[in-house]
């Protein structure tokens, strides 16, 4: 069974030119150009990373590294007994405890569990994923108790366990509880998404399957576009991104209704293909990431995909999966260096504040609203310059002002949420008025 995890990825030695809010760290893989395939942040102090072959090779590896001290120091392993597995992703609930599935050469794969660190992985699926049709892609945790697995369909519908005793025992998701597949549609190593208890994953026929009680059941919506690799990323339970891995790769989809309905968001800036991730504790923020010859970099975006904004210096440097647990801290992957790999490269780690409030630069001075579109709360931001009041305008998209109000401050910095959701779904143009300084901004209310 052909690998369905998608990498188009020409390795080139980025070498170490990056600006200083992404700081190199060191892996600790002994192979040279071993990239990052997925991470597992549990919280600012412990991740766990999946490594890869990035030399252009064939190889499987089945090798991870862990740090319980925010990536000052990774400690590498592997996973032994299955050198011609593939890893599907890895789910970790502490610095001793994860999941990883393999994927088997010839379909099959087996779930791993560790609770030592790494040292010692046991298999935890019996009986499940049989070859050839099975193929595990996904495993998720949310608790210590309560979890979910995901595979291709056996038997004629997928093949979806759930436990709630860590894992010792799995039940598999009957029939009536998930929608059919479509002839020959598959999930997708790594793509789904978890928020609360809603789980989400996509399929190679751009369908995108939803629970909302931690896998026991199962709805599916769908795209409109033509088969395509989906991968999914949510923030909230009902703002979700929906990236195209497959033949429009640089299409990025949107929900506001938790999946029932998508719309493709039509963003301006460089947006990079191969890593999509949202920053907690945000209200928009997402990052976006790229290893692809003549499309390599990170950017991030303040309003949920549709502006992007490159991170200075990044341009043209290989960044692989990302993943955040705040403004201030997030990873991408890298690749361990050629000649010295134990000792250089392998990972990159964010150094700086990723508030949304940012997307204003102090020093030129700037007007910025957010989320935008929105559900009707938008924030209001003015930063940099002295003002001696702000006036905000709203127009209709025939010209008519439909909403106006005015703060008479000597201010330098405003930032206020206003309420615009009684007038009603739709797109406007806003018109905020800063001392000397007009901007005007399309604002679509959903």
């Amino acid at each position: 069974m052909m690998k369905k995890l998608l990498f188009l990825i020409v390795f080139v030695l980025a070498g170490t030119m990056l600006h200083a809010q992404w700081i190199p760290q060191v892996t600790g893989f002994p192979l040279p150009s071993v990239g990052i395939n997925y991470i597992s942040a549990v919280d600012a102090n412990v991740v766990w990373a999946l490594g890869y072959d990035g030399s252009g090779g064939t190889a499987e590896l089945q090798v991870f590294t862990r740090t319980n001290n925010g990536g000052t120091t990774w400690t590498a392993g592997s996973i032994p007994g299955y050198s011609t597995y593939g890893t599907a992703m890895i789910n970790a609930l502490d610095y001793n405890t994860a999941w990883v599935p393999l994927f088997g050469p010839n379909g099959g794969g087996v779930l791993m569990k560790t609770s030592d660190g790494g040292a010692t992985w046991v298999q935890k699926n019996t009986g499940a994923f049989p070859a050839p049709d099975g193929f595990p892609n996904v495993v998720h945790f949310f608790n210590a108790n309560d979890g979910f697995c995901m595979g291709d369909a056996t038997g004629g519908y997928f093949e979806i366990y759930t436990t709630t005793d860590g894992g010792e025992t799995w039940t598999r998701v009957p029939s009536a509880n998930i929608p059919a597949p479509l002839s020959g549609e598959w999930g997708i190593v790594g793509y789904y998404s978890v928020v609360g208890d809603n789980v989400w994953f996509g399929t190679q026929k751009s369908r995108v399957y939803k629970s909302t009680d931690k896998g026991l059941t199962w709805t599916v919506s769908s795209l409109g576009v033509a088969a395509t690799y989906i991968d999914v990323a949510f923030l909230t339970a009902t703002h979700g991104i929906a990236i195209d891995r497959g033949q429009n790769a640089t299409a990025l989809y949107e929900t506001m209704d938790g999946g029932t309905t998508w719309t493709l968001i039509p963003y301006s800036g460089p947006y990079y293909t191969n890593d999509f991730a949202w920053v907690p504790g945000t209200t928009n923020t997402c990052v976006c990431t790229g290893a692809a010859t003549n499309m390599s970099g990170c950017s991030y975006s303040y309003d949920g995909g549709h502006t992007w904004t490159e991170f200075n210096g990044t341009n043209g440097v290989q960044f692989l999966e990302t993943e955040w647990v705040n403004t201030q801290t997030g990873w991408a992957g890298d690749f361990t260096d050629a000649t010295t790999p134990s000792t250089l490269g392998g990972m990159y780690k964010y150094n700086g504040n990723l508030t949304e409030i940012l997307a204003i630069d102090p020093k030129e001075g700037g007007i910025s609203i957010y989320p935008n579109p929105g559900n009707g709360n938008f924030n209001f931001a003015i930063a940099g310059f002295q003002s001696q009041d702000v006036q905000i305008n709203i127009y209709n998209m025939v010209g008519q002002k439909v909403f106006n109000t005015t703060t008479n401050q000597n201010l330098i910095s405003y930032n206020q949420q206003i309420d615009l959701s009684t007038l009603g779904q739709g797109s406007y143009i806003a018109e905020i008025q800063a001392g000397n300084k007009i901007f005007k901004e399309k604002l679509v209310i959903r």
